[in-house]
């Protein structure tokens, strides 16, 4: 599991009062029961902890997976790592 995939299911499981075993790569946070304020909660959290912007999608809170997230959040970091 990457430091990435950590952080963001520990987020989620904190914000949302979810049991970490509950939350699975495939789940969409509609599927762990996550009321849309949370899911903004849970973005907030997420660009705080790895000081990035995260764009808002209308379909991000019905469709999109944890696996998504976390993908989209590695996307954004690599985006902003100095080029070697």
């Amino acid at each position: 599991m990457s430091s990435t995939e950590q952080t963001i299911i520990d987020i989620i499981a904190k914000t949302c009062s979810i049991e970490r075993e509950r939350i699975t790569l495939d789940a969409t946070l509609k599927d762990l029961d996550v009321h849309s304020l949370d899911a903004v909660q849970v973005l907030f959290e997420i660009e705080d902890r790895f000081n990035i912007s995260v764009p808002e999608r209308e379909d991000q809170y019905s469709s999109g997976t944890v696996r998504d997230l976390i993908a989209g959040v590695d996307k954004l970091l690599a985006a902003q790592a100095p080029a070697a």
